[in-house]
C-alpha cells in the first residue's frame, strides 16, 4: 500500500489567483445525491476500453488518514480515521488503516480479474475483516471508487468524498454523510453505522475526465469553485495526476492555516451560528486520477 508523507513543496502552491471566498464556491446543485444501487448489475457496455492513471498526495497532521490507488486495477480508496476517538490507549488511525490494507490486498489479488470490482462488495469485505482483527473502539469514515468498463462506480461512508471534472468543469460532486456538524457516518468494529448506510452508485465516465478523491481534510478546506480553477489550470499545464495532487494538497495545507474563509468555516456558521472563520487542521490525503483510454 502507497503511504506518502509530502512536505509541502512551495512551487505547487500555485497560486493561480484561485477563488476561495464562500461567495465564489460553487453551488449545492452541482453536487448531486444518489439512491442506493445494485452492484449486482452488468457494468455499462463497453465502446472504448478506460484506465486510470492515479497518484496521490498525504500530508499528515495526526497522521490518521489512510489510502491506496491500484492503477492496474482501477481502484482507489480513502479513508480519515475518527479523531474523537483518540484517547489513552486508543490509536484513532487503527481503524482506517486496517480498511484499506484489507481493501488493497483483496484487490491485489483480484487484479487479474476481467469484470471489475464492486466498490460496496468491497468495503464491505474490508470492513468485516477490519472487525475480526481488532475491537479497537477507534473508527473511520471510508470511500471506495472503481471504474468498470465505461462507469465510476462508488461506495462511500461519512465525508471523504470525491468530484469528477470533464472539460475542466465541475459535473459531479459527492455529497457528505453526516449525522450532525462535524459528525460524520463512520464504521467502527463496536457499533456506530454499516457498510448497508453506505451511498454507492456508478456514473459513465469519458477519456479525459479527472477524478479527484479525498478526505474531509481536502473538502473543508477547498471551495468546489477552487477546486475546479486548479484543474483546470493544472489540466492546462499538462501536469501529471501527482503534480496535481500535489497543487491540491499545498492548497488544503495553506488554508487550514489561514484565516480565510473555508468550506468548514461557512458550514460551522449555516450550523451552528458561531462566528468562526479560517480552515480546519486536518490529515489532508488527495488523490487524482485521470480517465484514459
Amino acid at each position: 500500500m502507497e503511504i506518502d508523507m509530502q512536505t509541502p513543496d512551495p512551487l505547487m502552491g500555485l497560486a493561480f489567483g484561485i477563488p476561495t471566498s464562500a461567495g465564489d464556491e460553487v453551488g449545492q446543485e452541482n453536487g448531486h445525491r444518489w439512491d442506493p444501487m445494485d452492484c449486482d448489475e452488468p457494468p455499462l457496455p463497453a465502446r472504448t476500453a478506460l484506465r486510470m492513471d492515479c497518484d496521490f498526495s498525504y500530508l499528515p497532521d495526526h497522521d490518521e488518514d489512510a489510502h491506496f490507488c491500484h492503477a492496474r486495477a482501477g481502484v482507489v480508496g480513502v479513508a480519515d480515521g475518527v479523531g474523537g476517538c483518540r484517547g489513552d490507549g486508543v490509536d484513532a488511525a487503527e481503524f482506517s488503516r486496517g480498511l484499506m490494507a484489507n481493501a488493497y490486498n483483496a484487490v491485489t489479488a483480484a487484479a487479474g480479474s476481467s469484470s471489475g470490482v464492486c466498490p460496496y462488495t468491497l468495503l464491505e469485505m474490508a470492513y468485516q475483516k477490519t472487525v475480526a482483527s481488532t475491537r479497537t473502539p477507534a473508527a473511520s469514515t471510508a470511500l471506495v471508487l472503481s471504474l468498470a468498463d465505461q462507469a465510476l462506480r462508488w461506495a462511500y461512508v461519512g465525508d471523504s468524498a470525491f468530484a469528477v471534472f470533464r472539460r475542466g468543469r465541475l459535473l459531479l460532486r459527492a455529497l457528505p454523510q453526516q449525522h450532525y456538524f462535524n459528525c460524520p457516518f463512520q464504521l467502527s468494529a463496536v457499533g456506530g453505522d454499516r457498510v448497508k448506510d453506505a451511498a454507492v452508485g456508478e456514473f459513465p465516465v469519458e477519456e479525459g475526465d479527472v477524478v479527484v478523491a479525498g478526505t474531509d481534510g481536502l473538502f473543508d478546506n477547498v471551495f468546489d469553485a477552487a477546486l475546479e480553477g486548479i484543474v483546470q489550470r493544472c489540466t492546462a499545464l499538462s501536469l501529471t495526476p501527482g503534480k496535481m495532487a500535489q497543487a491540491v494538497g499545498r492548497l488544503a495545507y495553506d488554508m487550514a492555516r489561514s484565516s480565510r474563509e473555508s468550506p468548514f468555516s461557512a458550514a460551522s456558521r449555516e450550523q451552528q451560528g458561531t462566528n468562526f472563520t479560517g480552515g480546519k487542521m486536518d490529515d489532508i490525503t488527495v488523490i487524482f486520477a485521470f480517465i484514459v483510454s
